[in-house]
């Protein structure tokens, strides 16, 4: 076997004495034996360079890479993806011309999911070593990521190795389990730290915050931390910077997480860089949204409509993967085995948008024909709009008597629902609920809802709908005013329910609200407060039916 690192410049003596490392094995019940910790600092003092060598649970010694003076860096191979409150079942044992184990070290053993990690303190050449071992430490043992050893000869530490790690990988399995717990006990799927850059003093943090909590909430993502970082501008590799992006992936690490998840939007190429560093699965907010609305769409529409947009989102992503491919041409003009299956992959989801956009093109024809149906019986058309999780599918039934599916989460409503509405003193309408709005959007999920933004776009009167209780209620609301102006919406007559109405403690702060609003307070629940809006829309619908 063959080492592997930086070999550029040795004498054959020196190769032969590192690879001879192979032939050794290590200790199971040791962090490192003594035999091994001498041929591993022999080798080192006679090339000059650090040596790393790691090996399995077993012993075996299966990979010897070497390094400069100072710092080694381990291939990219040696990185391998482990599920939460896991180990990768290897020790990493280096030696080292310093006092004991470095920080890269310590970042190294974490960030690969090593079962420990060894320093081997050069001295003098053929004399036994002492030796400087630490391992990760599991959830709940403070701020600290791993547990340090004072150096020691081999042999002379109280703790075992095969002891040590089996303890830790229990504890971090059980943090793993337990990370996927709700405090209702309902159980996540994953278990992420969300971090949100933010390179503007004008930014609202906690709104950022709340709101990247709950949409992994709707999404099935247990937040184990929030990681808030304030830059002049993002860095175009990391966004982050890679020291704070080392700092997440640490904690991510140690809290049993598996998912990192940034409130921004990532490019391909700072996906992979991070994915890279981190060491974890990485997403962005547009893929987490997206993939709220492939849980939730319920119509055949809805469906091809988010299935197109994902598709949309992640071709360009497709050359971002597989770095292993082969590059390696099979002649003048022809592609290697890699190249082969990365373009039939691009070729395979162009040809599944292509098929997607005919279908949703026939889709949105029989839309539109049931719409021209619904148009000749001269009823206008009320479409209820407003923030995401404002209640809107809970009024929408109390108005019209329907049973559209109403949940405390984002998104929880993705496909139009129309009923017939009578409304006093004598009023006919058509009302439909639509999908809630979200700030800043990202576009490729503009199309995921086009049903619902035509049937806004068609309506005769908006009721808007905001969240009374919400401390960001004025800034939601403006925030989708504005984004019905963007979709040229602006000039349609617009009703405000201040929803949740019973959930503000201070009757005086409500009143200050619908004065500041002009809102009309109602609580969908209760019912408090329908009259009056159903008066005030009636009134408008009167003299809509009158102008025609």
């Amino acid at each position: 076997m063959k080492a592997r690192g930086n070999l550029v410049g040795l004498k054959q003596a020196a190769t032969r004495q590192i690879e001879k490392l192979f032939e050794r094995q290590a200790s199971v019940e040791d962090f490192v034996g003594a035999p091994l910790a001498v041929a591993i600092q022999d080798a080192s003092i006679a090339c000059g360079r650090r040596v790393a060598v790691l090996a399995d649970r077993g012993g075996r010694v299966f990979d010897v890479v070497v390094g400069d003076g100072t710092t080694i860096d381990l291939p990219a191979d040696l990185r391998r993806r482990m599920p939460a409150g896991r180990l990768n079942g290897f020790r990493l044992i280096v030696s080292t011309f310093q006092a004991g184990l470095g920080l890269d070290d310590l970042e190294t053993m974490r960030l690969y999911s090593f079962d420990a990690v060894v320093a081997v303190v050069n001295g003098q050449p053929g004399t036994t070593p002492v030796v400087q071992p630490a391992w990760p430490l599991p959830p709940g043992s403070g701020d600290s990521f791993w547990e340090i050893l004072a150096p020691a000869y081999p042999g002379r530490f109280v703790e075992t190795f095969d002891t040590t790690i089996r303890d830790t990988e229990t504890q971090l399995r059980r943090a793993a389990s337990d990370n996927l717990l709700s405090p209702g006990g309902r159980k996540a799927r994953d278990a992420a730290i969300v971090v949100i850059p933010s390179f503007s003093r004008q930014d609202d943090l906690e709104w950022e915050r709340s709101e990247m909590e709950a949409l992994c909430y709707t999404a099935g993502v247990a937040v184990i931390e929030t990681v808030v970082q304030r830059r002049q501008e993002p860095d175009p590799r990391y966004v982050t910077g890679v020291g704070k992006l080392k700092e997440v992936a640490l904690k991510c690490l140690h809290g049993a997480a598996d998912l990192i998840i940034f409130g921004v939007t990532l490019t391909p190429s700072q996906q992979r860089s991070i994915s890279e560093v981190a060491g974890v699965r990485v997403l962005d907010r547009n893929q987490l949204i997206l993939d709220i609305f492939a849980r939730n769409a319920a119509s055949a529409e809805g469906r091809l409509e988010v299935e197109l947009a994902q598709l949309r989102y992640n071709l360009p992503r497709l050359s971002e993967r597989d770095d292993a491919m082969s590059r390696l041409s099979g002649g003048i003009g022809a592609l290697g085995p890699g190249e082969t299956k990365l373009e039939m992959e691009r070729r395979r989801a162009r040809d599944r948008i292509h098929q997607l956009e005919q279908r949703i093109l026939q889709e949105a024809g029989r839309r539109d024909l049931r719409r021209r149906k619904r148009g000749r019986q001269a009823e206008p058309l009320v479409a209820i709009a407003g923030y995401t999780n404002a209640g809107k599918s809970t009024l929408f039934n109390a108005l019209s008597g329907a049973d559209v599916v109403a949940r405390d989460k984002l998104f929880a409503t993705l496909d139009p629902t129309v009923r017939n509405v009578w409304l006093p003193p004598g009023a006919n309408c058509l009302m439909v609920d639509t999908v809630g709005f979200i700030r800043d959007l990202p576009k490729e999920l503009e199309g995921a809802f086009s049903a619902t933004l035509e049937e806004i776009g068609r309506a005769d009167i908006i009721l808007q709908v905001a969240d009374a209780s919400d401390p960001h209620v004025v800034v939601q609301i403006q925030s989708v005013r504005r984004i019905l102006g963007e979709m040229g919406h602006g000039e349609i007559p617009t009703v405000l329910a201040l929803n949740k109405a019973d959930l503000v403690g201070d009757p005086a702060v409500l009143a200050a609200l619908s004065d500041e609003t002009r809102g009309i307070p109602v609580s969908s629940l209760s019912r408090d407060g329908l009259a009056p809006l159903v008066k005030v829309l009636g009134e408008m619908l009167c003299g809509y039916s009158s102008s025609i």
